[in-house]
């Protein structure tokens, strides 16, 4: 009786860590997305985290990167984005700085998640840094 007793507390043992270990993976895998045309609908989810709070992600859309983008004052008055690309919290696009086509030129901006929203931010120290993650840092980082 008492090995019976101690298989099926080892079992629940057993299978409470494998529970445990399934809802607080710490996966390194995250969403990515890369476009140089908008898609017709896509979202990042945020890393895996063993953090309780739930931590919102910005939207993928064109809508969305140029939005903020257009609203930044860090690079000047942004007319435009052709292309963008995202990677759970981070994203960079590619627009076009200037009011009229003789003053204007291309330029590549980093955004960063601020909860729902898209926030530009110092494209020189995300990618020294290389807070930028692997999956956009070459056209985040690495072009002009």
């Amino acid at each position: 009786m008492r090995k019976v007793r101690t298989k099926v507390l080892v079992s629940a043992f057993v299978g409470a860590v494998a529970l445990a270990s399934c809802s607080n993976s710490h996966s390194a895998s995250q969403g990515s997305t890369t476009s140089t045309n908008p898609p017709t609908s896509t979202t990042t989810a945020p890393p895996a985290s063993s953090s309780t709070t739930t931590i919102a992600t910005a939207s993928c859309t064109k809508a969305a990167i140029s939005a903020a983008a257009m609203s930044a004052t860090s690079v000047g008055p942004v007319s435009s984005v052709s292309g963008y690309g995202c990677s759970g919290s981070w994203a960079y696009a590619n627009v076009v700085v200037g009011t009229t086509s003789s003053n204007s030129f291309d330029a590549v901006i980093v955004l960063q998640a601020s909860g729902s929203n898209w926030t530009v931010v110092d494209r020189g120290n995300a990618c020294s840094n290389h807070l930028v993650p692997s999956a956009i840092y070459t056209p985040a980082c690495t072009t002009s």
